[in-house]
């Protein structure tokens, strides 16, 4: 009788717990990758943003802000203060920040320029509601 009973559990280990935990651990091994690409999409979203929003203020108080007391804050400045912020971007930039903006957002420059953009248009609403 008990070989009968350890025959029977040998195999509904082999049917049932081999093949379940064989999908439990697949599914640990998806949700643990989820995990750590969750947090690596943040860590170069954050970093990025960040640098993009730094580079916008520090433009506008080292150039903007001086040609917009002057009154000579023109296209051809509002250019080159897109273009030095872009600078300081690109070259503060990791290239696995880079590699990641290309692969999940396309160009580079063009994701730049709309973050840019971006915070300027947000810094100009919060210092107009202030």
């Amino acid at each position: 009788m008990n070989e009968i009973l350890l025959n029977v559990l040998s195999c509904v280990v082999t049917a049932v717990i081999i093949p379940l935990i064989t999908l439990l651990g697949s599914k640990l091994i998806k949700w643990i990758s989820s995990k750590i690409d969750n947090e690596k999409t943040s860590k170069y979203i954050t970093e990025a943003t960040t640098i993009v929003l730094d580079a916008v203020k520090c433009v506008f108080q080292t150039y903007v802000e001086a040609l917009k007391k002057e009154g000579s804050f023109n296209k051809d400045a509002q250019l080159i203060a897109l273009n030095k912020a872009k600078d300081i971007v690109l070259s503060q930039l990791s290239e696995d920040i880079k590699e990641y903006i290309n692969k999940n957002f396309g160009d580079v420059d063009t994701w730049i320029n709309t973050q840019i953009e971006a915070s300027i248009n947000t810094l100009k609403n919060v210092s107009t509601k202030a």
